[in-house]
């Protein structure tokens, strides 16, 4: 769906056929033609005695070819099939971008379900504190100094919940714009499966195949490629050419038949010819460079991405043992307070460590498939074709 709605991918689906068009125009130089030209004429002229009138007509078809064109077609058509295969690497860049920016809105927007749920037991909890602060109160068994605190934690909770629904919002528009699905109705936790089996096993063989598969180093490598062709192109258009032109005329005074041949070469370099060449030098050597910090920054982002989904596993195991140990602190502290060895205000505490480990947990399995998906597009392989 995300493929066929995308305006990213439609205009990169578009460049990518111009510069298939540039391959078969890239002949231009050695290509024939045709041409039919005519005139005619009437006239009436007083001679004194009367008119007198006279016509003519002409009639001309030239046909003309380069035989040889000092070898432009053959580095037209180079470069041409170069820059088609940037185009490619093109559209495969912009298609990681795509699946990536969508596999991040559909996280969002699984994750935004999960933390307003949380953040509206939370609310439900807190309201019914406040219910009973307010009856202990009025028994003599708790203090105003309780109340209020339960009433403060109560509207705060309030507020966040309004923040959150607001960021489920957000979540949905975005999502919509990339793949034009509404989705009303909680997600669940998010399960991508699948990818687990792509992922490099390695930050050795990560950044190896980010080297081999990355279409920003692809495109890098083709543009200096692309570069030492337009060199070798400049050069093509300094020899010698050689033109065939044959005609035939028909008139009403005569017909003719003509054939030429003509050799035409540059008898030295302009200063503009000159200055064209430096200047594709110059910006061959610029194509160098860049290649050289694509396959840095490539290798660098491969191994970024590598600890970086190493780092989200063992965040994953931690916030989960948070998780578990919260819960046993609230177990704990509810018993604590039936025996009067805690407070209404211990247990609101123990309970707020809970929803914020559990929202960090949310959080936490969000950022280890958020990195998964990083780590496939950092190594080439976040493509429609390689996840099936």
């Amino acid at each position: 769906m995300l493929l066929k709605n995308s305006n990213k991918i439609a205009s990169a689906r578009d460049s990518w056929i111009a510069a298939r068009e540039s391959v078969f125009s890239s002949n231009s130089t050695k290509e024939s033609s045709l041409k039919y030209s005519g005139s005619g004429s009437l006239s009436e002229t007083d001679s004194g005695s009367g008119y007198t009138g006279s016509d003519s007509y002409s009639n001309k078809i030239t046909f003309s070819k380069n035989i040889f064109d000092g070898g432009q077609s053959r580095e037209n058509l180079k470069l041409a099939e170069i820059q088609l295969e940037s185009a490619t690497a093109s559209y495969r860049n912009t298609e990681q971008g795509v699946v990536l920016e969508t596999v991040q809105s559909y996280l969002n927007l699984s994750k935004s379900y999960q933390e307003i749920e949380l953040k509206r037991n939370n609310v439900l909890r807190l309201e019914k504190h406040v219910a009973a602060a307010k009856v202990n109160l009025a028994e003599g068994m708790a203090t105003p100094t309780s109340l209020a605190d339960a009433e403060a934690r109560y509207a705060r909770a309030k507020a966040d919940t309004a923040l959150f629904a607001t960021s489920l919002e957000n979540a949905k528009d975005l999502f919509f714009k990339l793949t034009r699905m509404h989705v009303d109705n909680d997600l669940g936790e998010a399960h991508l499966f699948g990818v687990e089996k792509i992922l490099p096993k390695s930050q050795q063989l990560a950044e190896e195949l980010a080297l081999k598969n990355s279409p920003t180093v692809m495109i890098a490598k083709l543009a200096e490629k692309a570069a030492d062709q337009e060199l070798q192109l400049a050069q093509a258009k300094q020899n010698p050419t050689v033109g065939l032109s044959l005609s035939a005329t028909q008139s009403n005074s005569s017909d003719s038949i003509s054939a030429s041949l003509s050799v035409s070469s540059p008898l030295y370099s302009t200063n503009s010819t000159v200055s064209g060449a430096r200047k594709k030098a110059a910006l061959h050597s610029k194509s160098m460079i860049d290649l050289k910090e694509a396959i840095g920054n490539v290798k660098i982002e491969a191994r970024s991405a590598f600890r970086d989904y190493e780092g989200a596993k063992i965040t994953l195991s931690a916030v989960e043992a948070e998780v578990e140990a919260s819960r046993l602190v609230v177990d704990g502290v509810a018993k604590e307070l039936k025996f009067g060895l805690k407070t209404m205000l211990d247990l609101l505490d123990a309970e707020k460590g809970f929803n914020d480990a559990e929202l960090r947990l949310v959080q936490a399995r969000h950022d280890i498939i958020l990195k998964e998906f990083k780590l496939i597009a950092a190594t080439g392989g976040l493509t429609a074709k390689k996840l099936g």
